[in-house]
């Protein structure tokens, strides 16, 4: 009886081990990137796209595709992209700047229309995205620059960007 329960056990712990050292493996240039931009506490989404495709580029022969599994955010202070659970595990949140991108337009092999982002402090890795969810996150930051020139400024603020210049 406990031989059988132990032969189980080591029988289902052997698959889920190989796919949290897979998982672990296949997250390097994930990590790398957050490392480089983490995402900042108290940050919030103005807006939100979910299932959306991110590739990653660069520092090997290979790339890893997160088809499906990632939400792109649209923040005051950049672009989140998050990983989906159960797929984040090892894949913290990433938070990059608006100035720390360079977008050019790129054709990856046969997805058609992608653009890939340049970031400044990874180097060799690059990001793409498709065309039409580069277009939708310029979209909402237009909307976004939009909303916040609408508010009106406090005599505060307005003092302290007098005296900043």
């Amino acid at each position: 009886m406990i031989g059988n329960l132990l032969f189980y056990l080591m029988s289902l712990s052997l698959p889920f081990g190989l796919v949290l050292a897979m998982s672990k493996r296949c997250s390097e240039r994930w990590n790398r990137l957050a490392r480089a931009y983490p995402v900042v506490s108290g940050i919030e989404c103005v807006t939100k796209r979910t299932m959306q495709t991110v590739i990653l580029d660069g520092v090997s022969l290979q790339w890893n595709s997160y088809k499906g599994i990632v939400t792109v955010g649209v923040t005051s202070k950049g672009i989140l992209l998050k990983v989906m659970p159960p797929f984040s595990i090892f894949h913290p949140p990433i938070l990059i700047p608006y100035r720390e991108c360079q977008v050019e337009p790129r054709r990856w092999y046969l997805i058609g229309k992608t653009v890939q982002y340049t970031l400044r402090q990874a180097g060799e890795l690059k990001l793409i995205l498709h065309e039409d969810t580069q277009e939708w996150i310029e979209s909402q930051v237009a909307s976004l620059a939009i909303a916040q020139a609408d508010t009106p400024i406090s005599e505060d603020e307005f003092a302290v960007m007098q005296t900043t210049g």
